[in-house]
């Protein structure tokens, strides 16, 4: 909403997801211990960390901070990203070594989409998915023991940055929705190269800069003007996302990898009036709901709700570029 005399800022769904990154941890890199909604005390937060080299202090460090919201992540955000995410898995049709007990590394493992799907689709593979949130890992250690699978899954308390796994170890990493997160991208695939034995294969996908705007965000603002809300304050965290794939192929090619292909992709995710509301008050607006009394949460998603349902159905696919990446360390 513009007032007379103000500049029109548009923030797209693309920023609010960043932004959301920033302030949860998604996973790696500035968000690796959870940054909260105060970067401050999570950058001081990091400070500490690294001053405790060895792994005994390791193994005490902080739970992270993502882990608080372990279970939000998984009920309303991994569903939405999970078919795209297994979908990396088909550019390795062919590149990943399944006649012995090849090693994979699922980095950013999270609640273990990727690394149960790359165990149901290699019964040969042994997979190692790494993350900083134990309780995220947990979950992950859960799934694979309910789908038969915990005997080849091992998990890791690490950072993207910094893999707990010696040189030349794996045959194989994958990562999702990561990289955009690391505070250097190139560091982090520096890293997937240290830990690659020569011939392994390195694929990712992540997020493609992108600024276009999505009614049902445009409608949910529109409700906070109207209840006369005051969001809180948000970090503008800083995009790191590829703004093409050449631009990931360049920086495969930069740390060594070889034969490497990269290419545009998309996520479609068609939601309801009903499962964009619950998505908004339990994950990327989350800050906002928590910030109201009960009775103005209510209302807010009643008029939420309102204005969601006016809109025809296609609005409410929200359609996001990616970038696929595969490379593979020679020798």
């Amino acid at each position: 909403m513009r007032l007379p005399g103000e500049t029109e800022v548009t923030v797209s769904v693309a920023d609010r997801i960043t932004d959301l990154a920033e302030r949860r941890c998604c996973s790696w890199g500035a968000i690796h211990a959870g940054l909260g909604p105060d970067v401050g005390r999570y950058d001081a937060a990091m400070e500490r960390d690294s001053e405790r080299a060895d792994g005994a202090a390791a193994a005490a460090r902080p739970e992270a901070a993502y882990d608080r919201w372990a279970t939000d992540y998984r009920d309303w955000w991994a569903p939405v990203i999970a078919p795209a995410a297994v979908g990396l898995l088909d550019r390795l049709n062919g590149l990943v070594t399944t006649d012995r007990a090849a090693t994979l590394v699922d980095i950013g493992t999270g609640t273990g989409t990727l690394a149960l799907a790359m165990l149901r689709r290699w019964p040969a593979v042994r997979v190692i998915g790494v993350d900083p949130a134990r309780k995220l890992l947990e979950m992950a250690e859960a799934a694979a023991e309910q789908a038969g699978l915990r005997h080849r899954f091992t998990a890791r308390v690490g950072e993207a940055g910094k893999l707990p796994l010696p040189d030349t170890s794996a045959d194989g990493a994958m990562t999702s929705f990561v990289l955009q997160l690391t505070p250097s991208r190139a560091a982090a695939v520096r890293e997937v190269f240290r830990i690659l034995r020569p011939g392994g294969v390195f694929a990712h996908l992540t997020w493609r800069r992108d600024t276009d705007r999505w009614e049902p965000e445009d409608a949910f603002e529109d409700a906070v003007d109207a209840l006369r809300i005051e969001p809180p304050a948000r970090s503008s965290g800083a995009d790191r996302s590829y703004p093409s794939p050449e631009a990931a192929a360049a920086e495969l090619r930069r740390v060594g990898f070889r034969s490497v292909r990269a290419r545009e992709e998309w996520i479609d995710h068609r939601f309801t009036p009903s499962s964009y509301v619950d998505l908004a008050e339990h994950w990327t607006e989350d800050d906002t709901f928590a910030s109201l009394d009960e009775p103005m949460r209510r209302r807010l998603r009643v008029e939420v709700l309102r204005r969601v349902s006016r809109l025809p159905a296609d609005a409410l696919v929200w359609r996001r570029p990616l970038v696929s990446a595969v490379g593979i360390r020679p020798g």
